[in-house]
């Protein structure tokens, strides 16, 4: 029971330490867009760290296909969640560095083709001002922001050189989709835990797998019988290490 509680305890910890997680907001419906009837859609963004006004130094990689998905979470609307620090590059190829100062996001989107559409009707870009202490985005019903503790939604945690895990719905109702992103071919792991810390499902169990893949769960046990209404944790290893552990709400 103790090293239970230490399980548990180590999950809250990890989720409070997340502090610089941006939750980007995308309404396709405003206005129309290539994107409107998309099966996919991908960020492209810049990061300005000169001073207010500047133009992005930092970039989202938007020639890397698909590359930061973000995900439908209600018809029309297309969210992502990420830590800045851990996706903005320059040109160099080199991380914004930890201690820099974001004045502003500068935001479009792409399609699985890598077609890049802008946010706004009349074609500009969505601006960003102040994204991770004061939100303001200049196209507020189309592109807009805040920042969360923690999220479920898109790629919250992807750093390139560390492998990492997400899932789409939380509750899950019917299904959720699990984005799993491996750097380098290696054993993985997902495992499935009741409150109690009782094993009830395994998602992968050592499967073999590099770079950028989704598996999707529907709430059933390893009899295939659907699991009780409640909360539950999935442990995500990689080569018989623990890179994370989460928790998950089923609510059928």
């Amino acid at each position: 029971m103790n090293k239970l509680l230490l399980f548990f305890t180590a999950i809250l910890i990890s989720s409070v330490t997340q502090a610089q997680i941006f939750r980007l907001t995308y309404n396709a419906t405003v206005c129309p867009s290539p994107l409107n009837a998309s099966t996919g859609v991908y960020l492209y963004a810049g990061a300005n760290t000169t001073n207010p006004g500047a133009a992005p130094s930092y970039f989202a990689d938007a020639n890397q296909l698909n590359l930061y998905p973000l995900y439908q979470t209600s018809t029309g609307i297309w969210e992502i969640c990420f830590n800045p620090y851990q996706i903005f590059k320059d040109f160099n190829g080199t991380l914004m560095p930890g201690n820099a100062t974001i004045y502003s996001f500068t935001i479009n989107f792409r399609n699985s083709s890598s077609t890049i559409f802008t946010g706004t009707c009349n074609h500009g870009s969505i601006t960003i001002d102040n994204p991770l202490s004061n939100p303001f985005s200049s196209a507020p019903n189309i592109g807009y922001g805040l920042v969360v503790s923690t999220c479920n939604v898109g790629l919250n945690n992807l750093q390139n050189n560390i492998s990492s895990i997400t899932h789409s719905n939380n509750p899950l109702r019917t299904n959720t989709t699990f984005s799993i992103n491996i750097n380098g071919r290696s054993k993985v792991s997902v495992e499935f835990y009741n409150i109690l810390g009782k094993k009830v499902f395994t998602l992968l169990n050592n499967k073999e797998l590099n770079g950028y893949n989704e598996f999707t769960w529907d709430g059933t046990d390893n009899a295939g019988n659907l699991l009780a209404n409640g909360c539950y944790f999935y442990r995500f290893t990689v080569n018989d290490k623990i890179v994370s552990t989460n928790k998950i709400i089923i609510s059928h």
